[in-house]
């Protein structure tokens, strides 16, 4: 497991060595300013150097090796990365980060000039996280961790979880902590450790991509071109991952994403594919019979596990352990069992199919939302503003229609949102602010997260917006969260073909009349994977992980859901107001289902603070 924790002290605090070190390189200095301390678990990603300019931590991979000893003038093509990434910082100083690709975080403690800084990849793949006063600095990939430095106290942060429960995950840059934040993807985060200073530098953003000028369409046959670019630009981004090991291993759902890289991995790679695949009995979601089929034609070697009400009992109460905040995607229980099946194989490399919404565009609500920003926003806030006044609740005949008052209220606020994030952001909330006002105590507003500094200008295609927006959110925060932290706790390395910046780069190049044809999404990608599965075996509507968790709190985690999710729990622990929260509580266990996404993200909050707390 990747795991790095760190602290500058300028207390200076007797800190007990010993009982951070089991299975980790440890650095701890005492210098007349403040102490510093710097650890992490031995593992064959994670390598530091040390000497009288520097300390250096990097972990992750780097996957343009080549470019950077040319660029370097570097003779010894053998050279170690963690001693290429030294020479760098040697070179370019802190625009060292301009010339690397891959996924990696990067701290470096300068002695010379007395600078910490803590870097983070184009998409932030691996956590980084870090607190700040003027007393004690922590960072690290665990905030669980920073409860290690000395004298930190942890609070949790009341708008950090109103925010969980509303989109499922807490949201860049913020951590379920307060005075806590998590570097951003593309950012660096940099203290002065002099003027007990810090500040954030961008080096990399989404928007910067799609503001690049698009291929012509006029272009004789670009649509082929663009899909040959595409599915070469693929095979490099598998190519790069530089595996030492032969056999690795592919999380097959039977969608186009998997599917897609499956085919690329047997064809076009040296590497011997296994695919594992999780079903159900459902067959209203089970995707297992496709999978299966899909791995058939390619010829994998391919390992399939039916979820079982065991499994459920089983996993649910180890994700607060997995995940260092509150999370809730009802597929990292599924995700979870693919990763312990795959270490039981004893492989070590996992390929996944995170991005492949985002980067080749399956937006949904173009057309709603082009409409709706044809009409100036002085014009609709004019127009809606009366109807916010008119309250659902007091009206007996249709409060209760199938959560109606959510809808309307949503409904309201994605025609009068100023642009496509904050429509995106609003359609996929699951509360209401008063609802959120009512069950926490104390909480009063939403938190500044990723959804409100998105800013495309407005000159956009709406595709783009709309994929940007669930790229730098719900992907960065919750799918690549999901995929990450079972992979790391199992001691696999995960890869992302799609996500390798110069096919992210291309594909915002494409017009979105070719990224969606004639109401085809993900018409490139799906061009590519039908050069070597036939149609027939892929093209069906989409369910992926989809599960039954409602299903799951009625039957097997019933009893812990209520030994989480009781008055004596929640009074005792003071953040939620109980009456509100067991009315929710008690309205899904009489019938009303409306409830089970709010019921869901309460109960593994629960479960997550009952392990924080220890």
């Amino acid at each position: 497991m990747q795991n790095f924790f760190g602290f500058i002290d300028y207390r200076k605090n007797d800190f007990s060595i010993e009982s951070n070190v089991h299975h980790k390189k440890t650095y701890y200095y005492k210098y007349q300013e403040y102490n510093i301390f710097l650890s992490y678990t031995k593992h064959k990603e994670s390598k530091s150097i040390d000497n009288k300019e520097t300390l250096l931590l990097f972990n992750g991979r780097v996957s343009n090796r080549s470019f950077l000893i040319s660029k370097l003038n570097i003779s010894n093509n053998s050279l170690a990365t963690i001693d290429l990434i030294n020479q760098a910082y040697l070179v370019w100083g802190k625009d060292l980060i301009k010339y690397l690709e891959g996924d990696f975080t990067l701290i470096i403690f300068d002695k010379v000039n007395k600078y910490l800084i803590l870097y983070k990849d184009k998409i932030g793949l691996i956590p980084l996280s870090y607190y700040f006063s003027e007393e004690l600095i922590v960072f690290g990939s665990r905030i669980n961790d920073f409860k290690n430095a000395p004298n930190f106290m942890p609070t949790i942060r009341i708008d950090s979880v109103a925010n969980y429960l509303q989109f499922g995950s807490v949201i860049q840059p913020n951590t379920i902590l307060k005075d806590c934040y998590k570097v951003k993807s593309g950012t660096s985060t940099n203290f002065d450790l002099r003027k007990k200073e810090h500040f954030n530098t961008t080096y990399w953003s989404l928007e910067s991509e799609y503001d690049t000028k698009k291929f012509p369409l006029d272009e004789s046959e670009i649509e082929t071109k663009i899909i040959t670019d595409a599915e070469a630009l693929l095979v490099s981004a598998i190519k790069k991952s530089e595996i030492d090991h032969k056999t690795v291993s592919l999380s097959l759902s039977g969608g186009y994403d998997s599917s897609t890289i499956a085919a690329l991995l047997k064809n076009r790679s040296d590497y011997n594919l296994e695919t594992f695949t999780i079903g159900f009995e459902d067959d209203n979601i089970n995707e297992a019979p496709h999978a299966k089929a899909i791995a058939a034609h390619l010829g994998t070697k391919h390992h399939e596990h039916y979820f079982t009400a065991k499994d459920v009992t089983n996993i649910i109460p180890k994700l607060s352990e997995i995940y260092d905040e509150p999370f809730s995607d009802h597929a990292a229980a599924p995700t979870l069992l693919t990763t312990e099946m795959i270490k039981a194989e004893g492989i070590e490399h996992l390929f996944i199919g995170d991005g492949g919404d985002e980067v080749f565009a399956t937006a949904d609500d173009v057309h709603f939302f082009n409409r709706i920003i044809s009409l100036p926003y002085s014009i609709r806030k004019a127009l809606i503003n009366p109807l916010k006044n008119v309250n659902i609740e007091a009206l007996p005949l249709l409060r209760d229609i199938n959560n109606l008052p959510t809808k309307c209220e949503k409904l309201l606020s994605i025609l009068s949102a100023k642009n496509i994030p904050q429509m995106t952001k609003t359609k996929i909330m699951t509360f209401r602010e008063k609802e959120l006002q009512s069950l926490i105590k104390g909480y009063h507003q939403p938190i500044y997260t990723t959804f409100d500094e998105i800013d495309f200008n407005g000159h956009h295609e709406t595709v783009d917006e709309i994929i940007g927006v669930y790229f730098k959110t719900t992907m960065t925060d919750g799918e690549l969260v999901k995929s990450y932290s079972a992979a790391n706790h199992n001691n696999i390395s995960i890869h992302t073909p799609f996500l390798d910046e110069k096919l992210i780069s291309y594909m915002a190049k494409v017009p979105s009349s070719i990224k969606i044809k004639d109401g085809i999404k993900k018409y490139v990608l799906k061009e590519i994977a039908h050069t070597y599965i036939p149609k027939n075996l892929l093209d069906r509507p989409k369910s992926g992980f989809t599960v039954y968790f409602d299903s799951w709190m009625r039957n097997e985690l019933k009893e812990l859901v209520y030994a989480q999710v009781n008055k004596e729990r929640l009074d005792k622990d003071d953040i939620f107001n109980s009456y509100d929260i067991i009315k929710i509580r008690d309205d899904f266990y009489n019938g009303n289902n409306n409830h089970k996404t709010r019921l869901w993200r309460i109960f593994l909050f629960q479960l997550w603070y009952e392990n924080f707390k220890g």
